[in-house]
């Protein structure tokens, strides 16, 4: 839009090209192709030079294919050159839909059954389509030495047949390899687990045990049939179709590593199946049996493979939770006359805090616990100490309550 109110001014109309996509990148290495080294090449001559003969080795032709795609429909090119260098040309006009891929794929089917027609046994094809020289191995060239296929694809790509004068044109109908149609093959299970429901609706057959039998009418109010299909009901859903067997496995398949599967857990595995609106009773356990057994979830995922250890008590939740706080003393005098010493230690992470005392009061140690642990590290969750005095006060009491720390002893003969 912007480039049109630009242009419009100067009767200058634009119009945007197609998306071209990667075919952007793929002509510039096409430019740049690289070198491979195929086997046996003293039989096979150089590109440059095809009418060369090596001795002892059978004639090669080489055959040039390309295809066409754009606005005036689709085409394909093909040049065949003799061991004297005469070209035999032939142009193809597919009426019908493609892809760039098919048109290349189909140009390399012609160029082939030309090559039969000739009785060509030794043959070398070129073609500027990466995807085809990857997948069937044959030579990529750039696209400049292919230039006669190419303006021949684009020749057949034309509506009006009459512009290629001496150029034979052939028109191709249907593509060269029909459409491969997928039969629904349905497999009879017994002993299905919806078999007993789907015989009461449709017939009202019941087991000959009475008890099963109430069980059955109670659990086949929740199910309904249609077009011989059973279904579920629910509150809050809409119906979900019943699977079983052989279906329930296929459907787990291509919902956890099919086309858009991510390999999933086996939870998160069930509630996709059931928002795709199937059910089975069982559903729960045999996603969570199928995501175990997938050989590439236990090969990659993220779990922990370490091997199992015994299970020990946390003592501490995390950094500077817990603490425990002691006294030390008497000491030797030191400066000042302290002979004392408080040490508090954290459970998670054995840091130590330590301070000269020269009294042991409660009022020194809740100055020391403010000061030294409070400050310097959040309000802990639990402070732990033997049953002296000290720690037993009203004044720890009370200062452990006011800010909601728990207050704990130990155990007399475990300091």
């Amino acid at each position: 839009m912007k480039w049109a109110v630009e242009l419009g001014q100067f009767d200058i109309e634009y119009e945007p090209k197609t998306a071209i996509k990667g075919q952007a990148l793929a002509d510039f290495i096409l430019e740049f192709p690289p070198t491979f080294e195929v086997e046996g090449t003293e039989c096979v001559p150089e590109p440059q030079s095809p009418i060369a003969i090596p001795e002892n080795c059978s004639p090669w032709w080489n055959l040039y294919v390309d295809g066409a795609v754009n606005g005036n429909g689709v085409g394909a090119g093909i040049v065949l050159v003799s061991l004297e260098g005469h070209k035999l040309q032939s142009s193809i006009h597919f009426d019908f839909k493609a892809t760039n891929n098919d048109t290349e794929y189909e140009a390399l089917i012609a160029g082939l059954k030309l090559a039969l027609q000739m009785r060509v046994e030794n043959m070398n094809v070129y073609s500027d389509s990466m995807l085809v020289v990857w997948e069937i191995k044959l030579e990529q060239i750039p696209r400049s030495k292919n230039a006669d296929a190419d303006a021949l694809a684009k020749l057949g790509s034309q509506k009006d047949a009459h512009m290629l004068g001496v150029i034979p044109l052939e028109i191709q109908y249907q593509p060269s390899i029909p459409k491969i149609e997928v039969l629904d093959v349905e497999v009879e299970e017994s002993d299905l687990w919806t078999t007993p429901i789907q015989e009461y609706i449709a017939n009202g057959t019941l087991p000959a045990d009475k008890d099963e039998a109430r069980k059955l009418r109670y659990k086949a109010a929740q199910y309904v049939i249609y077009d011989g299909i059973l279904y579920k009901r629910g509150f809050n859903r809409p119906l979900l179709r019943c699977i079983a067997g052989i279906r329930c496995e296929y459907i787990m398949h291509e919902v956890h590593e099919g086309i858009c599967g991510n390999h999933s857990g086996g939870a998160f595995l069930a509630h996709k199946i059931l928002r795709q609106g199937y059910y089975s009773p069982t559903l729960y356990k045999d996603a969570h049996a199928f995501a175990k057994a997938c050989d590439s979830c236990q090969r990659f995922s993220n779990t922990n493979k370490n091997p199992a250890v015994p299970l020990k008590t946390l003592t501490s939740p995390w950094p500077f939770a817990v603490w425990g706080i002691d006294l030390i003393g008497g000491l030797p005098k030191g400066k000042g006359g302290v002979k004392y010493a408080v040490v508090a230690v954290d459970y998670f992470t054995k840091w130590v805090e330590a301070e000269p005392l020269a009294s042991i009061t409660a009022r020194k140690l809740v100055d020391f616990v403010y000061r030294a642990i409070v400050c310097r590290y959040g309000v802990p969750y639990k402070l732990i100490s033997d049953n002296g005095k000290q720690f037993d006060s009203n004044e720890m009491m009370n200062f452990c309550e006011h800010l909601g720390i728990k207050k704990g002893f130990s155990v007399v003969c475990h300091p």
